[in-house]
Order: structure tokens, then sequence, then C-alpha cells
């Protein structure tokens, strides 16, 4: 059986460090991995991302970067994703947060984002993606 796939993603990374790998592995419990695991597998077979669950861009301060949100919930904890899109349906994770109320953990996670996709843009140096593989099987 095919499984139609549109979108890939791609993690962040700076300096050989991947934050988004690092804190999925550290930072996630088992249910949180199946959380991010399953919201990527289910965005990745959506033809457009206004039909990813808890999809929508965020607003703040006026920014050349379009940064989005991808939610998913464990723990009893609504996680997000920010991203943004480049050409090709390839979506660029740049930090991975969770948030109660109006507070997000890290404090500081839409100014991060913001920062790295300055940084994509601008093909800073050490800057680059590494693509994630998404599990199709589950």
């Amino acid at each position: 059986m095919n499984i139609a796939v549109y979108w890939t993603f791609h993690d962040y990374v700076e300096g050989g460090q991947n934050p988004i790998g690092e804190w999925y592995t550290n930072d996630l419990s088992d249910a949180g991995r199946f959380g991010f695991d399953a919201a990527l597998k289910n965005a990745a077979r959506t033809k457009s991302e206004l039909g990813w669950s808890g999809f929508k861009y965020l607003q703040g301060e006026p920014s050349k970067e379009k940064i989005w949100q991808l939610d998913f919930r464990a723990d009893g904890r609504q996680y997000r994703l920010l991203g943004v899109f480049r050409p090709g349906r390839q979506a660029v994770l740049l930090i991975g947060c969770y948030h109660k109320g109006k507070v997000y953990t890290p404090p500081n996670a839409f100014d991060s984002a913001i920062k790295r996709a300055k940084a994509i843009r601008e093909k800073k140096t050490g800057v680059t993606t590494s693509e994630r593989k998404i599990r199709l099987d589950f």
C-alpha cells in the first residue's frame, strides 16, 4: 500500500547542534515523542498545511519571518512546534516548546524561532537543516 506524502520536515541545525533532535530525545517523554511523530505523520500526509492539526501562523512583532505552529498534546501539556516553510513543501522545525495559558517554555521560544528563521533565510555560516525521517508505520 502506497501512502501519499506531500511534505518533508527538516530540523534546524546550527554549529552541528540540532536543537529539535535534542528536544525530542532529552525533553519529551515516550508519550511526547509519540505525539510529535503522530503530528508530523498526519501533517506529511495532508496536502495543505491549513489541514494540519492546530496549525496557525503566529502573531507578534512584525518580521519577515512567517512563523507557524503545529500542536500536539501529551502528558497533560500543549506542545508546539514552531517553524517556517521553504519552497517545495518543505517545513523547517525551528524550536519545540510547550505552553500553559499564555506562558511558553522556554519563555523566549518565539524570539528564538524568529532568529533561527532569519539565520536560514540569510544563509548564515554554520546554519543548515537536516531532513527528519517521518514514521508512517503506525
